[in-house]
């Protein structure tokens, strides 16, 4: 897969982080089911996965049986792997045995990002995931934004346990977000904290500017199942 200008550079013969992040909506009848088999593919997937190096499922805070799955493997070859894996299979299985409201068929996304590799292991969060489609014409003005929100958020607050962002490898312009927070409240207490931030800040300065998206933003929150 190729990596779209905008994004985070680096060599392709060094590995980089590859996300994959999924939102979608279960009928009520089969949330169990899922629940299920979400929790065996996360374990499995990191016990039995050199590669696998995150795996995230967050419940919609708002909407019940609307989740998230946010991924991370060691470069696409990572991905790739995990593709073959029986547990991999079991999903598929499983997205074929019509689970999915009709309006809440699976959104997927893969990216590749600009952090250091590291394991991240199962834990309670507040979580975000954020969709963003910029102008061409202010791309380069949106990453200095980002990336500045970014490293202000993973150096400066405390509470915020990740922030990892890419440009998704199959729609160009598109930017695909995960973002996790603790503290009280589930975690909330850690993303209200960032919303007053001055990094923050400088992110809804230039959101509040005159229409710099090509669509609307779509920005979810959910907390972690473990």
């Amino acid at each position: 897969m190729n990596m779209l200008s905008g994004t985070c550079a680096f060599s392709m013969s060094t590995p980089r982080p590859y996300a994959v992040n999924l939102r979608f909506s279960l009928k009520p009848s089969r949330r169990q089911d899922f629940l299920s088999l979400a929790k065996e593919n996360q374990r499995k997937s990191l016990d039995l996965e050199p590669a696998a190096l995150q795996y995230t499922v967050g419940e919609d805070i708002d909407t019940p049986n609307t989740f998230y799955i946010h991924e991370q493997f060691i470069g696409a070859e990572g991905f790739d792997a995990h593709r073959a894996m029986d547990h991999a299979a079991d999903w598929d299985t499983f997205k074929n045995s019509d689970p999915f409201t009709d309006e809440g068929t699976p959104i997927i996304d893969f990216y590749f990002c600009n952090h250091d590799i590291e394991k991240v292991p199962i834990r309670p969060a507040f979580g975000v995931h954020v969709e963003l489609y910029p102008k061409p014409e202010v791309l380069q003005q949106f990453l200095e934004v980002i990336k500045y929100n970014q490293k202000g958020s993973v150096e400066d607050e405390s509470l915020c346990l990740q922030y990892v962002f890419g440009e998704s490898t199959v729609e160009k312009n598109k930017f695909i977000y995960h973002e996790e927070y603790k503290g009280a409240d589930g975690g909330k207490e850690g993303f209200e904290a960032h919303q007053i931030s001055p990094h923050f800040k400088a992110w809804e300065d230039f959101a509040g500017t005159e229409d710099p998206f090509t669509k609307p933003p779509v920005v979810a929150f959910f907390r972690t199942i473990e």
